[in-house]
This record gives structure tokens, sequence and C-alpha cells, in this order.
């Protein structure tokens, strides 16, 4: 009976086990990682951006110098100023009153109408008023434009410069200098008050060197000389040309006008871009600046 018990008992620890399903578990490999690779992008570098070119819209403009018959420059003390606002309107102050007027134009044409003004008297500086006055009746002789380097040349019709503003105000100009500046003339006033504007085709122009020579063209023939300055004084002489004959009689009679005025010269003085030579008495007017 002891073998049979024996039999019985390892059948039922078979039987046991079968029926608790336990099975040894499976090791669990873990999935590794995925790393997914960063691509560093490089970094923009921004483009530099030119400065804008001035226009003639929506800045204000100072005037520099203005020219009806002879040539002058701002007052001192006084400000010019006119603003285009792009609408067909443009205002400033005149020097004393403030004005405002109708404008029009299409590319470089310009039409400026009647302004009209405040009512205000200014005494001082002396003269302010009278300059007010020639200015707005200038700035009614508009016909074209050009804009070069931050400076408003306004011309007549017959293409004189009648106005010159710029976007800084006179005060803040660094003046060119006399000595090493290509100076060319737009005008100028003789003795008897015959007024001359530059040649067109022939622009007269003016060079002082260091070593107290002088060059330039007067239209038709180069020129040389020596001049001294001394303070606000100049002297110009010992003149000697070139001999050439040029077809045009007015390039001709207005070469030997400029030659004949230029050593009458006693005074200079500079604004910004312009020289004007003058005799001291009011007589002769000489305006030069240095574009052509």
């Amino acid at each position: 009976m002891q073998p049979l018990a024996s039999f019985l008992l390892a059948g039922a620890l078979v039987l046991l086990l079968l029926s608790c399903g336990c099975t040894t578990p499976l090791p669990i490999t873990p999935t590794p990682t995925q790393t997914l690779a960063t691509t560093t992008m490089p970094t923009a570098t921004p483009l530099s951006t030119p400065p804008p070119q001035a226009t003639l819209f929506g800045v204000t403009w100072y005037l520099i110098s203005m020219r009806s018959g002879a040539s002058s420059n701002v007052l001192p003390g006084t400000e010019i100023t006119a603003f285009f606002d792009g609408h067909g309107k443009v205002y400033g102050s005149s020097g004393c009153n403030q004005y405002t007027a109708s404008y029009s134009g299409l590319l470089n044409n310009l039409a400026i109408g009647t302004p009209s003004t405040t009512d205000m008297k200014c005494l001082s500086p002396p003269g302010t008023m009278s300059q007010e006055s020639l200015y707005l009746i200038i700035l009614q002789g508009a016909s074209r434009f050009k804009i070069e380097k931050n400076i408003l040349t306004i011309m007549d019709s017959n293409g004189n410069t009648i106005l010159t503003y710029s976007l800084s105000p006179p005060r803040e100009l660094t003046p060119a200098p006399l000595i090493g500046s290509t100076w060319f003339l737009n005008s100028f006033v003789d003795a008897e008050g015959n007024f001359y504007t530059k040649g067109q085709s022939h622009p007269i122009s003016l060079h002082l060197t260091n070593d107290n020579k002088l060059n330039g063209n007067a239209g038709c023939n180069d020129y040389s000389g020596s001049f001294a300055v001394s303070g606000s004084t100049i002297s110009i002489n010992a003149f000697a040309t070139t001999a050439r004959s040029c077809d045009e009689s007015e390039v001709m009679e207005l070469e030997k006008t400029y030659l004949a005025v230029l050593p009458q010269i006693m005074l200079y003085q500079i604004s910004g871009n312009e020289l004007t030579l003058s005799d001291g008495t009011g007589k002769i007017s000489m305006i030069y600046d240095t574009m052509p």
C-alpha cells in the first residue's frame, strides 16, 4: 500500500501545479530610446539697409539762399522753411510769419500758388520783412526742382536756380572749404547792375590751391592766376588764359565779362556749399556753389 500512496501523492502535486497555470515570466528586454539628430540652423545676418534718399515730401527744408537778380543768404537770426505735405499743400516759416500755399508737380516739375500768411511784424533783425516779401515772391516762380545730397534746388522756367534748401538748418551746415573746393558759378552782377547767369553747356569754375594759385574755366578758355586771403578779404590778380575761340558768341561775351569782374573782388563769404564773392560796395556779387 505504501508505494501506491506515494504514487497518488505525486500525481496530486502534478495536478495542483497544472491547475495554477503558473509559468516562469520571460525577461523583458527594454526597447532602446531613439535619439533624434538635431541640426543647428545658422543665424541669419540682417541685411544692412542703406539710408533712404531725401524726397520732396514729408520733411522740413531749410532755406540756405535765394536769388532774384543778385543772390542772398538767409539773414542771421531768421529761419525760412518749407514743408511739402504730399497732398498739394506747402507751408512753413517765411522768416517772420507762417505761410501756406498750394502746389502741384509731376516728376521734377513744380508749380506753387500765391501764399497766404499770418500778419505779424518783425523789426529784428533788420531786413526780416523785406526778406520775407522777397521769398514769397520768388517762391511763386518755381518751375522745376532737383534733390542731390540732401540739397533741394528749385529752378525757374529758364532753369535758373532761385531757391536752395537743405535738410539741415544753415547754422548746422559744415561750410565747404574755400581752398581745395571746386566752385561753380551760378550767377553774378557786374558794377553796372547787369545780371548774368551760368552757361548751361559751358560751366564756369574756380579752384583755389594752398600755394595761393587759382585756376578754372571761364566758359570757353581755361584761366589761372594768384590770390591772397586775409580774414574775409580776398584779392585776385595776375590772370593768364588759353586762346581758344568758341563758336557761341554769348559764351565768349560771358567769359570776357567774368574775367573782367573777377579782379574787382574784395570780400568772400561761405554759407554751407555756397561761396559769395563781392567788391565790398554792394555793386558786384558773384555766387558759386560746389555743384556744377
